[in-house]
């Protein structure tokens, strides 16, 4: 049945859900939404083991990182597939009632190919999808997203407060300036609305290039998340990156959960995977920040490869 096979697949591929909760700060305790690896999520899984990448096109997709990042090159050659939160589990996060079936708009930040997106267009009546890489951008509009190919939300005007639901799933570790990337994210969603935020843990930021990756100008107060000391647990991190990141920013945790952040596998690994975080944030009248600063400049706000 499918929760033997769950349970196998988890074992297998080492797909977390569970947390500590004793490590958890008491309001994040209260969050904290128990996912686990539903028919949606395996099928998933499924696809990756019997349909892996070949040596061949794998290959192919080196060969054009040479000449351009790998998002690029994934977006064209359709490849970098991932899986994130299936439609159910969209659903569980956002505390939407069974027969709910519009939940307004959502921007998705960061939208990669829009794979990770498709799981939540059912409960949305509009999505707007941004992506910096050309190739990516097409494969959004190719899905029926409307496509903005920007790096920067607020200079594509995103930056209005129009949206129900604003999404930003495991970008924040590729950008050069995080914090003002969260502000902007902030002023993109309705006083009332709900920011879905993914964040691998422990936090390792790199900003993608041509070629490899360099550090971010701006490191997020994050410690033990891979910055040479003591690598803290999952569990720490989260309350660092709550209590020193979102609070301070004017955003109030609705739900915390932890899922596995997976990626198709190839001719070398089945399936790969990090820890994902994923935070529903509402905003609050707190803020640090001044409406003159610039927006972040998101030109790597693509989806973070577990690989």
């Amino acid at each position: 049945g499918h929760a033997g096979r769950a349970g196998e697949l988890k074992a297998r591929y080492g797909l977390r859900y569970s947390v500590r909760r004793a490590m958890l700060d008491p309001v994040l305790r209260s969050a904290f939404v128990q996912l686990d690896l539903d028919r949606g999520s395996q099928n998933f899984v499924e696809n990756s083991i019997n349909y892996p990448y070949s040596a061949w096109w794998c290959w192919f997709r080196g060969s054009l990182t040479r000449y351009t990042s790998r998002y690029t090159a994934d977006g064209i050659l359709n490849m970098g597939k991932m899986h994130v939160l299936s439609t159910s589990q969209w659903r569980r996060i956002l505390r939407l009632a069974v027969d709910k079936k519009d939940c307004g708009s959502l921007l998705d930040v960061g939208a990669g190919d829009g794979a990770v997106t498709q799981a939540a267009s059912s409960l949305f009546s509009s999505i707007t999808a941004t992506e910096s890489s050309f190739a990516l951008s097409w494969r959004l509009w190719w899905k029926g997203f409307t496509a903005v190919q920007t790096g920067d939300i607020r200079r594509a005007s995103l930056c209005k407060g129009k949206y129900d639901v604003v999404s930003c799933l495991n970008v924040l570790d590729r950008v050069d300036n995080p914090s003002r990337l969260i502000r902007d994210l902030k002023a993109s969603t309705k006083p009332n609305g709900r920011i879905v935020l993914a964040v691998v843990m422990p936090f390792c930021p790199a900003v993608m290039t041509v070629g490899g990756s360099r550090p971010p100008k701006e490191r997020l107060p994050i410690p033990g998340c891979c910055d040479g000391s003591k690598r803290n647990s999952w569990e720490e991190c989260v309350n660092a990156l709550v209590k020193l990141v979102l609070i301070p920013e004017g955003l109030e945790v609705v739900t915390l959960s932890r899922v596995p952040y997976m990626s198709h596998g190839d001719d070398r690994k089945s399936l790969y995977t990090l820890d994902d975080a994923i935070l529903v944030l509402k905003p609050t009248a707190i803020s640090s920040w001044d409406h003159r600063q610039p927006c972040a400049n998101t030109s790597t706000c693509d989806q973070k490869l577990p690989v």
